[in-house]
């Protein structure tokens, strides 16, 4: 036990220097390796720029886990200090993926899902889910996903994380024009016995973004490769089947989402970059919210503490990509 503790505290303590270490270099040589300085030098920025990227929180850091930029799918996980705003970059740490999801464990773990990989030039729905380790910093491989696919969205809840909807390739279907269909495929994976186990469908088949409130797992908005959605529904556990809650005032996809207290946010979607919604528990109603959010999609959105930090994303099909990282007070009025 104690060598355990030991480790863990040498870990972090080498977090804690590398970010020092990291930005006193900055500060004092040129560094050819690092990117321009944004528009407004004050505000917080990613070392690698990036849209379709999964973002978590532990107790301590958030960490960037993948994405896509101008030179492809990246294999890298950027970690933020959320109370000094710095930034450190850990490179080719996992497989090199976009349109995944990932899910903290509430301990030392962070699970990685699905997205879309590469390999000898050619695409794959990655079925690998990897598992980074916050206190040594190593990755390592559980069951993979019997069903891979992209834009899935994924939550804890009771040491089960749900992974919910997305895309998947049928190759059937090429002739018809439509590779790509959404699902509405709903998994679990047990992370005591690291095994997986079915859920009752989402009503709807879509790309969606899945989050926990009140002991319950629910989605909202998402895409189902013909039609955005604006409907939102959470799972009944104990009812084995999905509730339908008040629809979104807007149809939304390629948005992220963030709980706050009583608050669900729904920042971005696809065609209006700059929407952020709010929905209230507390009465059950939506609003349009008018924040100081920098319009974007495909982005990652995170609660630490009182704030919500929106990460990343992109303006267009092919860029530019972002390097934003954007704080939020919370709550937005």
């Amino acid at each position: 036990m104690l060598r355990m503790a030991s480790s863990y505290v040498a870990v972090r303590l080498l977090l804690v220097l590398s970010f020092s270490t990291l930005f006193a270099a900055c500060a004092s040589s040129p560094d050819s390796t690092t990117t321009n300085p944004p528009t407004n030098s004050s505000a917080p920025s990613l070392d690698e720029p990036r849209s379709g990227h999964a973002a978590v929180a532990d107790d301590e850091y958030i960490y960037v886990i993948g994405g896509l930029n101008k030179a492809g799918n990246l294999s890298s996980i950027e970690i933020i200090n959320p109370k000094t705003k710095e930034t450190m970059v850990l490179r080719d740490k996992i497989t090199a993926r976009r349109y995944l999801t990932a899910v903290w464990d509430g301990k030392e773990s962070i699970y990685i899902f699905g997205g879309i990989s590469q390999q000898d030039g050619v695409i794959w729905q990655e079925k690998t889910v990897e598992v980074f380790n916050t206190r040594t910093q190593e990755v390592t491989t559980t069951t993979p996903m019997r069903v891979p696919r992209r834009f899935n969205s994924a939550v804890l809840l009771n040491n089960k994380i749900y992974v919910l909807g997305g895309s998947i390739y049928y190759p059937e279907a090429v002739e018809k024009a439509y590779a790509l269909r959404a699902t509405s495929l709903v998994t679990a994976f047990d992370i005591n016995t690291k095994k997986w186990s079915r859920v009752a469908n989402l009503p709807a088949a879509r790309n969606t973004r899945a989050f926990t409130f009140n002991d319950q797992v629910c989605a909202v908005g998402g895409y189902d490769g013909f039609h955005k959605w604006s409907v939102f529904d959470c799972y009944d556990k104990a009812a084995g089947k999905w509730q339908l809650m008040p629809d979104a005032p807007d149809s939304v996809s390629a948005h992220s989402v963030a709980v706050h207290n009583d608050k669900l946010y729904v920042f971005g979607d696809y065609d209006n970059l700059d929407q952020v919604l709010m929905y209230d528990f507390s009465d059950n109603t939506w609003s349009y919210v008018d924040a100081p959010y920098r319009a974007s999609r495909h982005n990652a959105a995170v609660v630490f503490g009182n704030e919500v930090f929106v990460i990343g994303g992109t303006t267009g099909g092919s860029g530019p990509f972002l390097d934003d990282i954007q704080v939020l007070s919370l709550p937005l009025q």
